[in-house]
């Protein structure tokens, strides 16, 4: 992989994450405007997801229709959200974005020579992708065995507004204990997102330390 791709490029996709992180709740009154402009948000993850994978003509195709096949399921998600297969869908295609964009920044923190603050922003972005990551793998898992979630302040079946808060909240080891998995399966992934989130940061962290090492030894 070309670390051009990367480089330069990382801080916009930590700063669209961050984005993200923080606008979710507009869509919580199931607002079709105010999905759609979260999804357009999201597009523009997909578009930079674009730039930072680009490392070849084939890479960036597949890419490009990865993120038209989202939007397309997305738009139409957003009409009928209740459908078991077009929900379905769109998961499945979030889960493949963000394999695609994770790996390639991991690629680049991992064959780093130096410490830069394009690496930290790379690194803080892919916190923030794991994130999300888990956010879809959650609601394939509630649309297909529905009560698989609970949330204990909201009540009502979880939605994936909520997925995106319990995520974030899991991969921290926060754990507050509003929405909690219910079922064998869910608390199976829940669990192997808490290990993934406190292996990344020791292994980063590793990472980076001897980086900053080789460079003060060098320099």
């Amino acid at each position: 992989m070309k670390k051009d791709a990367v480089k330069g490029r990382a801080v916009y996709v930590l700063i669209m994450t961050v984005l993200l992180n923080m606008l979710y709740p507009i869509t919580s009154g199931n607002s079709f405007v105010a999905v759609i402009i979260y999804e357009i948000l999201y597009a523009g993850l997909f578009i930079l997801g674009i730039f930072v994978t680009s490392d070849s003509r084939a890479h960036i195709a597949w890419s490009v229709s990865i993120a038209v096949i989202w939007f397309i399921a997305a738009v139409i998600y957003s009409l009928d959200p209740t459908n078991f297969w077009k929900t379905q869908i769109t998961y499945i295609i979030l889960v493949i974005f963000h394999i695609n964009i994770i790996w390639a920044l991991m690629r680049y923190i991992f064959t780093a020579e130096k410490v830069t603050a394009d690496v930290i922003y790379a690194a803080c972005a892919v916190y923030f992708l794991l994130s999300f990551f888990f956010v879809p793998i959650y609601g394939m898992l509630e649309t297909a065995m529905p009560g698989s979630y609970v949330d204990n302040t909201l009540g009502g079946p979880v939605q994936w507004q909520q997925f995106v808060y319990f995520s974030l909240i899991t991969l921290s080891t926060a754990g507050y204990g509003d929405v909690l998995p219910a079922t064998m399966w869910a608390r199976m992934l829940a669990g192997i997102e808490v290990t993934i989130g406190v292996l990344y940061v020791a292994i980063l962290v590793a990472r980076l330390v001897s980086l900053y090492d080789v460079q003060r030894r060098s320099g």
